[in-house]
């Protein structure tokens, strides 16, 4: 059951001294745990405003403003907040909170100028001194982070906080067993510790480690349900792994609260999509039996040095590739003779098998595909457009790459250096295949086709 705003009494936070960062966070807990919370502080948003407007006491203009600009983070109207804060930024509250808005907006030199404003009234305050520190690494500035949080580990050698800031420290440095040993202090010293919990399952989940994810985002959403990430986060795993009414929950969790949150609205369309798939028992057992033999490995069949040597450079390395591809594109390459087209006809033959085959007409089994396998490759124009999964368009959206163009300008190792792991590539690879599409093929590639054509 959720605690209505009510109990806190919001109206004694009228009186600045009351205020605290205790309050305010003990107050966003309740206001994002239910519509109803957020609503009654709505209502309270736009008295403060009347308020204002009726007050001609100075400092207690500053108060009421004060108050709103928190209100208005809490809520998530961050650029709202961020103005009325500029004007009460001489108080250690006004600053600490416009830090908060600067960090969530991405201008982290801003957010750590107004930390050390907030700290200057009390250099002691240790959860101020780990936002400037968290924000240096928002910065990169990972040194200057790490050097902050090790002159603490003595003094604060029992602080969750201090461990978890640690390690994702050493998480951006690459040292992940590290990172992992300082994410377990943390949850030694506090089990119950949010963004440890967050970050253990983000790791795993982008170690492909779903089971384990799922593991810590339950959790995390469990006992804080207001980590909107985590539910975006374990969202996605539940539609990955199948479970559409688990997602769809996540999605309507973070919706109750906040009806605006625009990627909650669209994650939970698409899983309220995927419920309505079409499946069919004897469909699906017809494409287990097709899988076995599409995915048998080249490197199983006798081929010619020649012929091996060009399906390696081409990345085509099982029967199901070969389908993805016509007589005419294998014969576009270099040194991919008659002779070679040849032997690789009779091996698909053997199989009944053709070259081209998957481009040519759609089975059965695409009626589990998303995307229209006769849909017009030049009607294709975003990456929305080819049906990816979730997870696999996030990560080309981390990557920078939201159009055609942008896929078609990028090979597969500039997507692996721009972290896009192999299984999400493998799924682009085949999403573009079925659309007569591709990545852009390494600039040594000709050379090294010349190269193996001599051996």
């Amino acid at each position: 059951m959720t605690t209505a705003i009510a109990e806190i009494d919001l109206d004694k936070l009228l009186e600045a001294e009351t205020i605290s960062r205790e309050t305010v966070s003990h107050i966003k807990a309740q206001v994002h745990s239910s519509k109803e919370n957020r609503e009654k502080l709505d209502k309270k948003i736009e008295a403060l405003k009347v308020d204002i407007k009726k007050e001609h006491d100075g400092a207690r203009s500053k108060d009421l403003t004060l108050l709103l600009g928190i209100c208005k983070w809490v809520v998530g109207r961050i650029k709202e907040a961020v103005e009325l804060l500029k004007e009460v930024k001489s108080r250690k509250l006004g600053a600490y909170f416009l830090g908060k808005c600067y960090q969530e907006l991405g201008d982290y030199n801003q957010a750590v100028e107004c930390f050390e404003r907030a700290k200057k009234t009390d250099a002691e305050e240790f959860d101020i001194i780990m936002d400037i520190a968290e924000t240096k690494r928002m910065l990169g500035n990972i040194d200057d982070a790490l050097k902050i949080i090790k002159s603490f580990s003595h003094s604060h050698a029992n602080s969750a906080e201090l461990y978890y800031q640690w390690g994702h420290c050493l998480d951006d440095m690459g040292e992940y067993p590290e990172a992992f040993n300082k994410y377990e202090q943390s949850l030694k010293i506090d089990p119950n510790h949010a963004k440890t919990l967050f970050r253990m399952a983000f790791n795993y989940d982008m170690g492909g480690e779903d089971e384990k994810a799922i593991e810590y985002y339950e959790k995390c959403t469990k006992l804080h349900p207001t980590y909107k990430n985590a539910f975006i986060n374990l969202g996605i795993l539940y539609e990955d792994t199948g479970k559409y009414d688990d997602a769809v929950y996540c999605f309507e969790s973070i919706l109750d609260a906040e009806p605006t949150h625009d990627r909650a609205a669209l994650f939970s369309k698409d899983a309220r999509a995927s419920m309505m798939m079409y499946y069919d028992e004897e469909v699906s057992k017809k494409q287990g039996k097709e899988c076995e033999v599409l995915n048998i490995p080249i490197s199983d069949f006798e081929l010619s040095v020649r012929s091996k040597n060009c399906l390696e450079k081409m990345d085509i390395r099982t029967l199901k590739d070969l389908t993805r591809i016509t007589e005419a594109d294998l014969l576009s390459f270099k040194n991919f003779g008659e002779t070679s087209l040849n032997e690789i006809k009779a091996i698909l033959s053997q199989k009944g098998l053709r070259l081209g085959q998957t481009l040519e007409s759609y089975n059965e089994a695409d009626l589990f595909s998303k995307i229209d396998k006769g849909q017009d490759k030049n009607s294709i124009e975003t990456v929305s457009d080819l049906g990816l999964s979730t997870r696999c368009r996030n990560a080309l959206s981390n990557a920078g790459i939201e159009t055609i163009n942008d896929i078609k300008e990028k090979t597969e190792s500039a997507l692996v250096q721009e972290g896009v792991k192999q299984n999400y590539i493998d799924e682009l690879k085949e999403t573009l295949s079925n659309v007569g599409l591709s990545l852009k093929m390494n600039d040594d590639y000709e050379a090294d086709l010349e190269k193996n054509a001599t051996e």
